[in-house]
């Protein structure tokens, strides 16, 4: 099939007002669970992307879609969250978010194709890890692509220290570069939350 999409890696202040109400759309159509939730932002438990993989129609018929014509129809989020480990080992990794495919553009491997546009550009950050949360249903679609699930528990904590109930509930990890993950139970916060924290000696 002729592929009939452009991807862009977009930083946030790449993203203008009509940019952002085309993704927001997207997102409601793909999670209709919770729609109201994208009615005025794209952030996930305050904290916003710090950048985003499109896939944009060519609608323009140059083959280069611009924010005016062109449909949003696949979105990756990366936002950036601290690990802490009972050792209080602490990385910054990449936090897969709101992967969504408009649905007469699925099964064209657009979604891999995101997700492998996403890590290469966390792995050229510098970051060692991405994580995700995912529903069980989809565990094994990531697992082909190489994200293996926890073997110990992870919890996601919100700015009051208070645990944050995920409604997709499978914590999934992938290595981005030779070095392993960190073994044993890991709590996943907002790196400024971290920073604020005590450091054990």
């Amino acid at each position: 099939m002729t592929e009939q999409y452009n991807l862009e890696t977009l930083d946030e202040n790449d993203i203008d007002a009509v940019l952002d109400t085309r993704i927001r759309e997207l997102l409601s159509r793909c999670f209709p669970d919770s729609p109201e939730k994208f009615q005025s932002h794209r952030i996930w438990h305050n904290l916003s992307p710090q950048y985003t993989v499109l896939a944009r129609s060519q609608d323009c018929g140059n083959g280069f879609p611009d924010n005016e014509t062109a449909s949003v129809i696949g979105h990756v989020a990366v936002v950036i969250r601290t690990i802490t480990t009972t050792w209080n080992w602490r990385y910054n990794v990449a936090s897969i978010q709101g992967v969504s495919v408009a649905e007469e553009f699925r099964r064209i491997a657009l979604a891999t194709r995101m997700l492998e546009r996403a890590l290469d550009e966390a792995k050229r950050r510098g970051y060692l890890y991405a994580v995700l949360f995912c529903k069980e249903s989809l565990v094994p679609f990531y697992e082909r692509q190489g994200w293996r699930l926890t073997d110990d528990s992870v919890i996601m904590w919100n700015e009051q220290d208070c645990p944050i109930t995920m409604r997709s509930n499978c914590p999934m990890y992938k290595e981005l570069t030779g070095r392993p993950f960190p073994e044993g139970p890991v709590d996943i916060h907002n790196p400024e939350q971290v920073g604020m924290k005590e450091t054990k000696k």
